[in-house]
């Protein structure tokens, strides 16, 4: 009987994943929707330090439509580049729902992009889908996929 309890607590302990790849219970979805206020405002504000905390190691950006995709490294580089183009940008997110996906956290919405450049405004709308998954120990985004809108 003693075997049988040994092989079967081995059994359990081998198949079960570790803690941290396990969110937490409780309140998930409002993690992930401060997570992804948060992600908003410094992509907002072109602050790679804060996007590289709340990116996975393997994110990607996929631009439907128009480029190839980007990894974290391309995407955390070109905001630099991005301050240059756009001076005094601002993000408004038009609307969003997020879906429970296997222990993920889509969030799709639409967001435009508002700017200033040379005293003339501009502006750019697109949908975009955020998945976030839970990842050594933390919400982090996994994945965006990007679809610019007609203007």
């Amino acid at each position: 009987m003693r075997y049988l309890f040994v092989m079967l607590a081995g059994f359990c302990l081998c198949t079960c994943g570790t803690a941290e790849d396990t969110p937490p219970p409780g309140d998930a979805q409002d993690r992930v929707s401060e997570r992804e206020r948060i992600f908003n405002g410094a992509y907002e504000n072109l602050d790679a330090a804060v996007l590289e905390r709340l990116l996975a190691a393997d994110y990607v950006v996929d631009y439907r439509g128009r480029e190839a995709s980007r990894s974290r490294e391309q995407f955390v580089g070109e905001l630099g580049q991005l301050r240059l183009v756009f001076p005094g940008l601002h993000i408004e997110i038009d609307s969003s729902r997020f879906t429970v996906y296997r222990e993920q956290y889509i969030v799709q919405g639409i967001r435009t992009f508002h700017w200033r450049a040379n005293d003339t405004p501009g502006s750019y709308r697109e949908r975009f889908t955020n998945r976030w998954t839970f990842r050594d120990g933390q919400w982090l985004l996994a994945n965006t996929i990007l679809q610019p809108l007609d203007q």
